[in-house]
């Protein structure tokens, strides 16, 4: 049995040597083991550069623009006045005609114009201003009438038929018929304004006579229209500061020009420019239409 035991002591101490020069041995024989490589640090990745983004950039502001002023009240266009100019000699020559045309310069104002040389209230059988004058109404619808007739009235008051009796001149009767004529005619003016200009004054004493009556009664039948009627006397228009007449006057631009005919009843030009003149004032004041400068206008059209 201590043989037994030497025996496995032996052997066990056999097997310890060879395991220590087996691992001596293998120690010796293998090369030492180097370490393992230093890990290779990869490149860090450069940064992504980040987009480069621009600034927002303002809006372009649009000037301001101006505030715009408001608008004018609409204003309603004029209706013109109407005005119609009736009468003899006076009316049909210069002064009717430059009367004519300077109202119907303004804006504000349509004229027209009828008249007929020779003729008056006393002939209704030679001429029918009461018939005419309602024709002239009618087309022309004015709302203001201005008359200068009488010229040629001082005379027998004849029958509009021409037949029956006659009213004598300088007779009791005559200012009370003829006034019934006048009133007569401003009725078949209708209900209007009415502006009756007086005859002018004239160089010969025994028509200046004449015409003193008539100026009279018309002025007495114009009265009776009331508010809606105007007399309005001629005269002082054409007379100095002492109450003479002008035979001279500055017309426009032009000094010392002859006002009246030879026959000292008539105007020259320059004396009907002067009369419509100081007449066309008193128009405006009637149709209570102030003075502007003209502008140009249509022509009318003849009717």
């Amino acid at each position: 049995m201590l043989r037994t035991l030497r025996v496995c002591s032996v052997v066990a101490l056999t097997l310890a040597v060879a395991a220590c020069t087996a691992d001596r041995t293998a120690a010796t024989s293998s090369p030492a083991a180097s370490p393992p490589p230093a890990a290779i640090a990869a490149p860090e990745p450069e940064p992504t550069p980040e987009p480069v983004v621009d600034a927002p950039k303002e809006a372009a502001v649009a000037p301001a623009e101006p505030t715009p002023e408001p608008e004018p009240a609409a204003v309603a266009p004029v209706t013109p006045s109407k005005v119609l100019i009736l009468g003899d000699s006076l009316a049909a020559t210069g002064f009717g005609a430059l009367l004519e045309k300077k109202l119907d310069a303004h804006p504000h104002i349509e004229c027209f114009r009828k008249a007929k040389s020779a003729t008056g209230l006393a002939r209704p059988d030679f001429y029918d201003w009461q018939a005419e004058a309602k024709k002239q109404i009618e087309a022309r619808q004015p709302d203001l009438v201005v008359v200068i007739i009488g010229g040629n009235d001082g005379q027998d008051l004849q029958p509009k038929s021409g037949k029956g009796k006659r009213v004598a001149w300088k007779s009791d009767d005559w200012n009370a018929a003829y006034k019934g004529r006048v009133e007569d005619f401003l009725k078949d003016l209708g209900e209007r304004k009415v502006l009756w200009l007086g005859l002018p004054k004239s160089e010969l004493g025994s028509f200046e006579t004449k015409l003193t009556t008539i100026r009279q009664v018309q002025s007495e039948a114009v009265a009776t229209l009331g508010a809606s009627g105007t007399y309005v006397e001629t005269t002082p228009m054409l007379s100095d500061e002492q109450g003479e007449l002008l035979e001279k006057a500055t017309v426009g631009r032009h000094k010392n020009q002859t006002l009246r005919e030879e026959d000292g009843i008539h105007f020259t030009m320059a004396g009907s420019e002067f009369l419509a003149d100081k007449v066309y004032p008193e128009v405006l004041r009637v149709l209570e239409v102030e003075d502007v400068v003209p502008e140009p206008k249509p022509a009318k059209k003849k009717r």
